[in-house]
């Protein structure tokens, strides 16, 4: 079963369906198409996207599901996915700014039957521009992160998660388990802070926090499946960047699946540097984090 989650931007909203319709498999899987409900001033292009979505062919089944209320990505996501796994054990995740190679699908319903039982929280189909070298034989690695552009978990993973976060307090005032959660990357602690005191809203942080709690780390390419065209300036989350540009494929061996979820070290190091921030904005980063001690210190 695939998730489409859309809103208010009927051209990447047709490329992402027209790719995802020529993926190998498409027509063997049941898409539900969810589109959040549109804010004021957005009605226009949140009717034009529905149109489009309605019209959606070259799949077992289509569904769209329209909200009708703005929700935000975030709660659009958790209550879909959450709802999916209601009637099925697998979801593959996209929305409207990825367009998919052929092999997208393919690729990911091998990757969740082979690592069903391998302690893997989940399955990315988008990998940054790594050199693996010519010693590595594998066609997957792994990464204590999880991705949001093409993706796929199981119902028992989900249902981990704790969408509330109990547990924040303890975390942030641990400096070990910081530096763990942040080593691929080190902006996850500073984007769990933003996400518990509202500056962000994002459900992909609280996955990877609850990825991290269980110790499974995610399957990754070792090219991507997926590219992200909202990095075009038009998403609220990626601005117009091409740092996340990488190699795209059609063909990833499963025969070549990486078959002990072990995180390589030096493919680590490579895989962080898209993630790293600079200098600059860790101490920005840091004097939030010191703000946030004192706000808790005086609700005491």
């Amino acid at each position: 079963m695939i998730a489409l989650f859309v809103y208010n931007r009927p051209l990447h909203t047709r490329r992402t369906l027209a790719a995802l319709a020529a993926a190998d498999g498409a027509e063997a899987e049941s898409l539900v198409i969810f589109s959040d409900g549109a804010r004021k001033g957005d009605e226009e292009k949140v009717e034009a996207v529905r149109a489009i979505c309605r019209s959606a062919k070259g799949f077992r089944s289509v569904r769209l599901i329209e909200r009708e209320r703005n929700i935000g990505l975030a709660q659009n996501i958790i209550d879909g996915v959450s709802s999916l796994f209601e009637e099925s054990e697998t979801v593959i995740v996209l929305e409207d700014d990825l367009v998919v190679s052929r092999g997208f699908i393919n690729y990911l319903n091998s990757a969740l039957d082979f690592y069903q039982h391998k302690n893997v929280f989940s399955i990315s189909a988008y990998t940054p521009s790594i050199n693996f070298g010519n010693d590595y034989k594998f066609s997957t690695y792994f990464a204590p992160r999880n991705c949001s552009w093409g993706w796929a978990t199981w119902r028992e993973k989900w249902q981990k998660v704790d969408w509330n976060v109990s547990d924040f307090d303890e975390f942030i005032h641990n400096c070990s388990l910081r530096k763990t959660f942040n080593a691929a990357g080190n902006d996850l602690t500073p984007m769990h802070l933003r996400q518990q005191i509202g500056e962000i809203n994002s459900w992909s942080i609280r996955f990877c926090y609850a990825a991290f709690k269980a110790d499974e780390p995610t399957v990754y390419p070792i090219k991507s499946l997926v590219e992200n065209s909202g990095d075009d300036g038009s998403g609220t989350n990626v601005g117009r960047t091409s740092r996340y540009k990488t190699e795209l494929t059609s063909t990833i061996d499963s025969a070549l699946f990486s078959p002990t979820p072990l995180i390589n070290p030096k493919i680590l190091q490579q895989f962080r540097r898209t993630y790293d921030t600079s200098a600059f904005r860790q101490i920005i980063n840091l004097l939030k984090r010191w703000r946030y001690y004192l706000n808790q210190r005086f609700k005491r």
